[in-house]
């Protein structure tokens, strides 16, 4: 079964790993590579429902939760920290308890999942497939916690750069903008799946793993906040950045308007005095170039004084 990718029996501590098992039992985890061959079939033969199946096979999905009269159907969304990928191209991981069974189905690698294998392999796992299903969410809110919190270390750096390059502020802040919006996407409708599914299981587990499941909702809830906070800092630095621009592109234009109004006067005698045509004053005179240019240097003197005591600058 190329589909399978591993399997672990849980009516026992610590839990057994099951080799090539042909049907699903009571308290047994199936872990599936969801677009391999013949998975549709296995599922089928299972017993499992066919709207079941499509919704856990489903190409597209985002985070719900939704309640069976034989179990539940968990889809939740983990950040991609596989190799040369963006961590906000989350990716879907698929829960299906059904009949005291649980199935979990993937596309691309997950680095929780792993995490809790390499933790049942060495005998130290989860005990039950519910507390396997509290170790998995708290698994992916830490490596999603490690994407946000390196996000707020982009921020505040952002931030500490001040304004001075403003393009440069530009592209690290839209780039960062997207990064939050993408995680934003998924995170705040898995924060209501979390809910139900806190809600849901209350009866049916433990005290102390319930209370483990709504602290992890509570991560799932500052984690959302956190993302929405850093969202709204943006935008309030977005506001600063084209207050920067807009007060730069002011300031700029006030000078030229002052450079232009120290020379207009002169570039007028300038422009009547080099007309080429008989009667021009000074034409006969040898000191006469140098009468004139004294005279725009005594201009532009007084149009600077008269500029700076009307308080121009």
């Amino acid at each position: 079964m190329d589909f399978l990718i591993d399997a672990w029996d849980f009516s026992q501590h610590p839990a057994k790993q099951l080799q090539s098992p042909s049907r699903a039992t009571e308290n047994t985890w199936f872990h599936f590579q969801r677009d391999a061959e013949g998975l549709t079939e296995w599922l089928t033969q299972a017993g499992i429902p066919e709207p079941l199946i499509d919704a856990v096979l489903e190409e597209d999905t985002r985070p719900r939760f939704q309640r069976l009269p034989d179990g539940f159907m968990l889809l939740l969304r983990g950040v991609n920290l596989n190799t040369g990928e963006s961590p906000e191209d989350m990716l879907s991981l698929r829960l299906l308890y059904y009949k005291g069974a649980l199935y979990s189905f993937r596309k691309r690698p997950f680095l929780s999942i792993a995490k809790l294998r390499e933790q049942l392999d060495q005998k130290l796992g989860p005990e039950s497939l519910h507390d396997f299903i509290v170790a998995l969410i708290e698994q992916l809110n830490l490596r999603i916690e490690d994407v946000v919190s390196s996000a707020e270390q982009k921020l505040e750096a952002i931030e500490g750069e001040g304004f001075d390059n403003t393009a440069s502020v530009q592209i690290k802040l839209t780039a960062l903008h997207r990064r939050l919006l993408r995680l934003n996407r998924f995170i705040r409708p898995q924060l209501a799946a979390l809910e139900k599914l806190s809600t849901e299981t209350e009866k049916v587990m433990s005290t102390e793993l319930h209370q483990w499941l709504i602290n992890e909702r509570d991560t799932t809830q500052r984690l959302f906040e956190q993302i929405d906070l850093m969202l709204e800092q943006i935008w309030m630095q977005r506001e600063q950045l084209q207050q920067a621009i807009a007060e730069k592109m002011n300031r700029n234009t006030y000078w030229l308007s002052v450079i232009a109004g120290v020379f207009l006067p002169l570039s007028f005698l300038t422009g009547v005095f080099g007309i080429n045509i008989g009667g021009m004053p000074g034409v006969e005179s040898e000191d006469a170039f140098m009468i004139f240019c004294g005279a725009l240097v005594v201009i532009a003197i007084v149009e600077f004084l008269l500029l700076r005591r009307l308080r121009f600058w």
